[in-house]
């Protein structure tokens, strides 16, 4: 399960089960008290400008506002009480209204949500995700850059940021999956766009199929279920470049049967190209065959 998707089933069945086993602070977790929910004081804001940058900066991470972490009998440190929060939307508004002035440059794709025990009052949650664009330093006070090791936030070094400054841009490749019923069967439009900073050479993917049988394909995408003896696509693109310019490629379609009708079909991708990290995905896709 990636950052997203944790955030997104983050609820208070997890708080509360952080709190019961005492959840460790870790490399993508931190626990933070906050002194109001205006987030006038000086501390509350540092807390979170530290945050965003150290997060930005390192693999990114979540942060649960309303839980005390402290270090228990083995020196961990871990959440050990609640601390949950009172005028819960205000906060969210003025955690909304702070991402942009927190860090410099700003960083994408910061996302924030409340859960309520009880009517606006229980739990904030922050996810950061890592950066594109770093390093990103913390303002509000701060004017420094940070990042995550292990369980804590530590002031950047002059190394660091020398290493950071100096990193090559990289391209960011991202996939989506368009289904259309038609007859029996689904088509399924496969896009990629390209996020990232740097032009993306040698782009493609693998999509490997469970609940379903790929009775054709088009475009450049090919039907290599013959090889795998199981139902497979690829895609490969080594003549061509895709540009960080945010314009979709459609790479094809895939047309699919469903093999138990009403059951969705899982979708497992890989996509890759040339000076980044491969990545890998499960995406459920509604086959409704008529």
């Amino acid at each position: 399960m990636d950052l997203s998707q944790t955030f997104d089933q983050l609820g208070l069945a997890e708080i509360d089960d952080y709190l019961k086993r005492e959840q460790e602070e870790h490399l993508q977790l931190d626990f933070k008290t906050i002194k109001g929910a205006n987030l006038a004081s000086a501390d509350d804001r540092r807390n979170f400008a530290r945050g965003l940058s150290g997060f930005a900066n390192s693999a990114g991470g979540i942060i649960v506002w309303g839980i005390d972490a402290r270090n228990n009998a083995q020196g961990i440190d871990c959440a050990v009480a609640p601390s949950e929060i009172r005028q819960l939307k205000l906060l969210l508004s003025r955690l909304n209204e702070l991402t942009g002035q927190a860090v410099s440059p700003i960083v994408d794709g910061v996302r924030h949500k409340i859960i309520e025990r009880t009517a606006d009052s229980g739990f904030a949650v922050t996810l950061v995700p890592e950066s594109q664009s770093a390093p990103h330093m913390a303002k509000l006070g701060e004017d420094r850059y940070y990042k995550r090791s292990g369980a804590s936030f530590y002031k950047m070094e002059h190394f660091d940021l020398e290493d950071m400054f100096g990193r090559r841009q990289k391209p960011l490749l991202r996939m989506s999956l368009t289904p259309t019923n038609e007859d029996d069967t689904t088509k399924l439009v496969v896009r990629l766009k390209n996020v990232g900073r740097r032009t993306a050479r040698h782009a493609g993917f693998m999509l490997k199929f469970e609940n379903a049988e790929v009775v054709g394909v088009s475009g450049d995408i090919r039907n290599v279920s013959h090889l795998n003896d199981r139902p497979v696509v690829t895609f490969d693109y080594p003549a061509g470049v895709i540009h960080p310019n945010g314009i979709d490629l459609i790479a094809g379609e895939v047309h699919l049967r469903s093999l138990v009708q009403q059951m969705p079909v899982a979708v497992s991708a890989t996509i890759y190209c040339e000076d980044a990290l491969s990545q890998n995905a499960v995406i459920e896709i509604p086959i409704m065959s008529t």
